[in-house]
């Protein structure tokens, strides 16, 4: 939860509910999560952008997306090292790795997932996941219902058609939880991703759930 404090009031929870495939999104969201792409996969390491002021989702109309944060060029350098050691010998090793992190947590554990899946990834999934750590540090709602999300990867394929150039992950998920997150149904939810080669691996560099 694809993934600033919110001040929504928990009816908005419910309207959440219906969101299929949790992995890691934005429990306020009341329109399915999706998530902006970065650049086609390169065979050499990718640049980020200048720095900007991310936008409170708080203060967005419904429906809409806060733009994920870009990272400050002074940062580049010591991320691009940072997530060196983290990649995979194969994409498909990458997009493994990265999914099941992502589809794995409990309400105590987001924020620390979120900030491993940072460490793992470039541009616009590492911006992405920083945003997300930082929006579920005080979410008490998540906590006091005691949300949790377990999935496994049903596969992972280089993309087709529409998604050709990109990489298609197909996830089982449950979410499990108290109030009005019990009882809620198994799906299976599709993620199109991004990868680029870093010379030391594979590593994610766009996140983009569609299901």
């Amino acid at each position: 939860m694809t993934f600033s404090t919110h001040t929504l009031a928990i009816p908005f929870v419910a309207a959440a509910l219906t969101i299929a495939g949790c992995g890691i999104t934005d429990p306020y969201q009341t329109s399915s999560p999706r998530r902006q792409t970065a650049a086609t996969p390169a065979a050499t390491p990718s640049t980020t952008t200048s720095a900007s002021t991310a936008q409170d989702p708080s203060d967005l109309p419904p429906g809409s997306h806060a733009p994920a944060p870009t990272i400050p060029p002074s940062a580049a350098a010591a991320q691009n090292k940072l997530a060196a050691s983290a990649g995979e010998p194969s994409p498909q090793a990458a997009l493994e790795r990265y999914a099941q992190l992502y589809t794995n947590w409990t309400s105590s554990t987001l924020g620390a997932i979120q900030r491993e899946l940072a460490s793992i990834s470039l541009d616009q999934a590492r911006a992405q996941a920083l945003q997300a750590a930082a929006s579920y540090t005080n979410d008490t709602v998540l906590e006091h219902s005691k949300v949790a999300n377990a999935g496994t990867v049903v596969s992972i394929a280089a993309g087709q058609g529409a998604a050709h150039g990109q990489w298609v992950i197909v996830t089982s998920e449950t979410t499990t939880g108290q109030g009005d997150y019990s009882g809620l149904p198994a799906a299976v939810h599709v993620t199109y991703a991004q990868l680029t080669h870093t010379g030391h691996g594979w590593i994610v560099i766009a996140w983009d759930p569609k299901t």
